[in-house]
């Protein structure tokens, strides 16, 4: 109990005023100033205590310490809801005021007395002698009334004769006959309190194993009551424990028979005189029970249980809880035999589809017959097809029942004989039903499951029209033993079985191209915009203008499926890009006509004539040198100007994209220097890095930087220079001014800005205007194949068609349906427009990288604030996600999983006032005076702030020195040259998000991340700031991951679905779209 005390006033001041309101906070206080509390047992840290309530109950209170952290429960309803209930309160206070102040001078003695006196009786007699006990059962109502609960209850065994004791296996139901008949035995019971009075106990009468059962059970009642009463009483039943009934005062006031049988529930329908009446019973075994009868009742719910003043019984649970309260709260209804017919149509039908019928008006007749037949019910429903499957037992066709019955009563038979109702039960083969009803769901049928809401059992597939249904899947069905109805009562349809023709005709535009197709079927035309229409819906039929359907062949689906959805539709043709041209050609071959123009012809001529990428020389007005790979990237952005597409320069981080931008301008410039400046959209980081650049490798363009509050607002500045920088935010707030000029070529750095298509900067860059385009980013797609898409609508519009036709060609089916040749395709149109060389092929000078994981332990403080948090979000978000599905629960989703990352760096970060460690900041300290002593540099890199100030207090407290940059740091580039050029400082705190990108940080031979974020590209960026080119050293990337966490969890979940880029480009898939429920309870689990 050392340090027990003090423990217990940081509990009292903290936790009851969290977690306890202030109705049970004022009223446990005056509980224990009323002396209501009394210490029952002590055991080590565990205490026992009983709290005497307002109306005389008593309340049972077991509070203990585990490690750092104080567990408590009260068996009052309160207590339910896991707050801190008034009861609590009271007993933690007479704990710290009367326990542990130890203001009783003789409390030692009262606590030995007891001891001594065993020790005593122990040395007279040589062995410890308990008393011996006969444990009872007793279902009793709880405290309000609302439910029922279990309670312990014990005799002295000296109280029962000898005889019903002889043998071994004890018959406890012998033994509660003789309580029955010996009422005057049990007046002075002792109840049994909770787990812990059980297992204190010494009864003849159980053996340790159904003891431990009990013992759960009674536990639980501090916590659900009666809500968990049914599940316990099943447990009793298996065991054929004995049961009373009674109250806290008198607790064996009857026997209860557990029955081993279940409760089968029926209708009873009997007749007396010119009536009928309905009533409800049950048969428990060879019983049977009418459930009108009192006293009566039927609790619980799942399962729920039938208690009569002798009888308990569990329930069939296939009969439905809330139809036999209710038929049993109305009582027997009596039916005026002349209303029979009426009753039996609309009343008795409904109720035996969920409950069987007997009784004495009632006679059966047995179908005995084999599973004949299968029958499928098609009708229109809405303008779709709907079909119900039926199943023909001889003359009987039964519909398809989700339970697969093994009777089904049906009322087609009813029939009128000598004053009875006879029904006709059909004896089915559900195994059978179910096979035939799984077999008929099948892409060979062209049918899937309908809802279970609905009434018909399947519904076409999304790939079936229901002509094709007709026409294609019947002949299938039928020779597959199917019996059809009602399509004689289905819409005619009629079928022009010509074979439809295309032919197209191509004239020339500036930079596009206007396509014109005509389609006939036989004689009868159609116009290109249904036929477009319904290609890029996948069907293949149309009404055509003579009110027949025209078949499309399915090879057009394929064919021109994407010719008809990358064009921009008018009425009466469709006009395609200029960097459409080889597809066309190609979709265009497959015509059975075709007339081009000859401007067609020439452009197509020319790119056929192309044998490769022309060698370029270096421009005069470069200075410097360029490696092997950029030259060739330098031609490759030749080739694009001169074919005037638009392209991505995707080369690894660190790789000098930026030289190769630069000397290509500066080439241009040398061949017209009348050209239109250049605008480069850039980060506002990356500013200063732009401007150095070009002073050092072309210095003969002239730059000017659109940017400051006392920028222009006007573009005359622009006619003096060949650069414009700009950042993406100036873009996005001077877009009316800048929309008016017309640049040479617009370039966007890191343009990953502009990867989400709808935010106001992606659309103010595509309303630019410029000759050429060019953009520049090492990650082209790191979550989604849109970015991609808004990217290219920048660089080549059009060329990936629109919004809708994207995703549903592309983004959905590889990001949901891993389609590799979707992917293929995607990968095939964008190829010839992006340039990616990595580190590991090009830059062979470069020093080696080595990436390590450290994983780091959570020790005891911090696992069980980990813990309790997980489970604190596990629960609210299982419920959420269960009640309004995962959608709503995103948000809820990213919070929790917030928290577990923050406390795995360090507590602090969500509660400022935890007094423990950081396993994670340990080890972080420990490196950091290791690297110091060694004499290396090392950037530290974290997406919390907070971490970061808090590692910034570990390094100040060393006396280490460091440098540091997050969002709010201004002169950045005075940070990093520092860090670059001044031996003395060791280390540099970078913010993720904003020093991972544009920084050349290689003084540093160390990168550390102390916390893993979604995307591993954005960590690549953040490491390649000191490996790339120009650093010297071998570059070591330590990863700190907190072991048995949400960490890892999420790496694992990156690994799973990190398919998307390595098909396209490189990247990852996007994590949180792609989040199931499935995930949630891995992450949060």
């Amino acid at each position: 109990m050392t340090n027990y005390n003090e423990f217990m006033r940081t509990i009292v001041e903290d936790d009851i005023k969290e977690f306890a309101s202030k109705n049970a906070l004022d009223r446990g206080q005056r509980y224990f100033k009323e002396n209501r509390v009394e210490l029952v047992a002590e055991q080590g840290d565990h205490l026992h205590l009983h709290v005497r309530g307002s109306h005389g109950s008593q309340y049972c209170v077991d509070i203990a310490r585990l490690d750092e952290d104080i567990y408590y429960e009260c068996n009052c309803p309160a207590n339910a809801s896991f707050d801190i209930c008034k009861h609590i309160v009271a007993s933690l206070l007479f704990i710290e005021k009367q326990v542990f102040a130890h203001k009783d001078p003789t409390r030692w003695q009262k606590q030995l007395n007891e001891v001594v006196q065993m020790a005593t009786y122990y040395s007279r007699t040589g062995k410890t002698r308990s008393r011996q006990t006969v444990l009872f059962l007793s279902l009793q109502q709880d405290y309000y009334g609302y439910g029922y609960q279990l309670n312990g209850y014990r005799l002295d065994r000296k109280l029962f004769p000898d005889d019903l004791f002889k043998d071994d296996d004890i018959d406890n139901f012998a033994l509660a006959t003789y309580l029955v008949n010996h009422p005057e035995i049990a007046e002075k019971p002792k109840a049994i309190d909770g787990m812990y009075g059980l297992n204190s106990g010494n009864d003849v009468n159980i053996s340790p194993f159904y003891k431990t059962i009990l013992a759960l059970s009674l536990e639980s009642n501090n916590f659900y009551r009666s809500q968990s009463l049914p599940t316990k009483l099943d447990a009793l039943r298996q065991f054929e424990m004995p049961l009373f009934t009674g109250s806290s005062q008198r607790p064996f006031e009857n026997l209860l028979h557990i029955s081993p049988h279940l409760a089968q529930i029926h209708l009873d329908l009997s007749e007396h005189g010119d009536q009928l009446t309905l009533s409800l019973k049950a048969n428990v075994g060879d019983q049977t029970v009418d459930l009108h009868t009192k006293p009566l009742e039927i609790f619980g719910t799942d399962p729920y249980w039938l208690k009569t003043d002798s009888l308990l019984a569990k329930c069939e649970e296939q009969y439905p809880h809330f139809l036999v309260q209710k038929l049993i709260e109305r009582g027997k209804l009596a039916i005026p035999k002349a209303q029979k017919s009426f009753f039996v149509t609309h009343y008795l039908a409904p109720l035996l589809e969920h409950l069987p019928l007997g009784g004495t008006a009632v006679s059966h007749q047995k179908l005995n017959t084999e599973l004949e037949g299968k029958q499928l019910f098609l009708e229109e429903k809405e303008g779709d097809l709907a079909v119900t499957l039926h199943f023909r037992y001889g003359p009987i066709s039964l519909p398809h029942a989700p339970t697969y019955p093994q009777l089904t009563t049906t009322l087609d038979e009813i029939n009128s004989n000598a004053g009875q109702l006879t029904l006709i039960d059909v004896q089915r083969d559900p195994e059978m039903e179910e096979a035939i009803y799984r077999s008929t769901s099948s892409a060979q049928y062209g049918l899937k499951y309908a809802y279970k809401t609905s009434d018909e059992t399947f519904v076409l597939r999304s790939n079936t029209t229901p002509l094709d249904f007709l026409l294609k899947k019947l002949p299938i069905l039928t020779a597959d033993g199917y019996e059809i109805f009602g399509e004689d009562n289905l819409k005619s349809v009629r079928v022009n079985r010509h074979k439809p023709t295309i032919s197209f005709n191509v004239s020339s535009g500036i930079d596009w191209f206007d396509i014109e197709a005509l389609v006939q079927f036989g004689d009868v035309p159609v116009d290109l915009k249904t036929v477009r229409q319904s290609l890029r819906r996948k069907e293949r039929f149309i009404k055509l203008a003579d009110g027949t359907i025209g078949e499309i062949p399915e090879e057009w689906l394929e064919k021109y499926r994407h010719l008809f959805y990358l064009g921009e539709q008018n009425d009466d043709n469709i006009r395609f890009s200029n960097h459409h041209l080889t597809l066309l050609d190609q979709l265009l071959a497959q015509a059975d006509q075709t007339q081009v123009d000859v401007q067609y012809r020439e452009r197509l001529q020319k790119l056929r004539s192309f044998e490769g990428i022309a060698e370029r020389p270096l421009p005069d007005g470069f200075v410097g040198e360029l490696r092997p790979y950029q030259k060739a990237g330098l031609n490759w952005l030749h080739f694009l100007h001169d074919f005037n597409f638009g392209g991505c320069l995707a080369d690894d981080m660190g790789l000098g994209k930026t030289v190769q931008v630069l000397t290509l301008l500066q080439s241009l410039h040398e061949q017209d220097n009348s050209l239109p400046p250049n605008l480069i959209v850039l980060p506002r980081s990356l500013l200063v890095n732009w401007e150095r650049e070009a002073q050092r490798f072309t210095p003969n363009l002239k730059i000017f930087t659109h940017f400051g509050t006392d920028r222009p607002q006007t573009t005359e500045p622009f006619a003096d220079a060949e650069l414009i920088l700009t950042t993406y935010g100036v873009v996005r707030r001077d877009i009316k001014m800048l929309r008016q000029f017309t640049f040479h070529y617009i370039i966007l750095d890191e343009s990953q800005a502009i990867k989400n298509p709808n935010t106001k900067i992606a659309k103010s860059v595509r309303l630019l205007k410029s000759q050429h385009r060019l953009v520049m980013t090492g990650t082209p797609v790191e979550n989604s194949t849109f970015e991609l898409w808004s990217q290219f609508a920048f660089l080549n519009p059009g060329l990936l068609g629109g919004v809708d036709y994207f995703r549903k060609e592309f983004s959905n089916p590889i990001e949901r349906n891993n389609d590799k040749t979707a992917a293929e395709l995607l990968r095939k149109m964008v190829y010839p427009f992006i340039l990616r060389r990595t580190k590991d092929q090009v830059a062979l000078d470069l020093p080696p990288r080595t990436d390590r994981v450290m994983y780091v332990e959570m020790d005891k403080a911090q696992r069980n604030f980990y813990t309790k948090t997980r489970d604190n979000y596990r629960a609210q978000l299982l419920g959420l996600i269960e009640s309004q599905g995962i959608n709503s629960a995103r948000f809820k989703v990213l919070e929790g999983l917030l928290r577990l990352r923050q406390i795995c760096n360090h507590p602090r970060l969500v509660r400022q006032n935890f007094r423990g460690d950081s396993a994670k900041m340990t080890l972080l300290v420990e490196t950091l005076q290791t690297l110091h002593e060694e004499g290396h540099k090392a950037l530290i890199f974290s997406q919390f702030v907070k971490m970061l100030q808090l590692i910034r207090d570990e390094i100040e407290k060393l006396g280490l020195t460091y440098t540091y940059l997050d969002g709010h740091t201004r002169k950045r580039q005075e940070r990093v040259d520092k860090f670059q050029n001044d031996p003395n400082i060791s280390f540099f705190l970078i913010s993720l998000k904003a020093g991972g990108v544009g920084l050349n940080l290689t003084a540093a031979d160390y990168v550390i991340h102390v916390d893993p974020w979604w995307n591993p590209a954005v960590e690549m960026q953040a490491s390649d700031r000191s490996h790339r080119i120009g650093q010297e050293n071998p570059v070591f990337v330590y990863k700190l991951i907190t072991k048995d966490s949400v960490e890892e969890k999420i790496l694992e979940l990156q690994q799973r679905k990190q398919n998307l880029v390595e098909q396209l480009i490189t990247a990852e898939s996007n994590f949180l779209k792609q989040l199931t429920a499935e995930d949630v309870q891995v992450l949060f689990s």
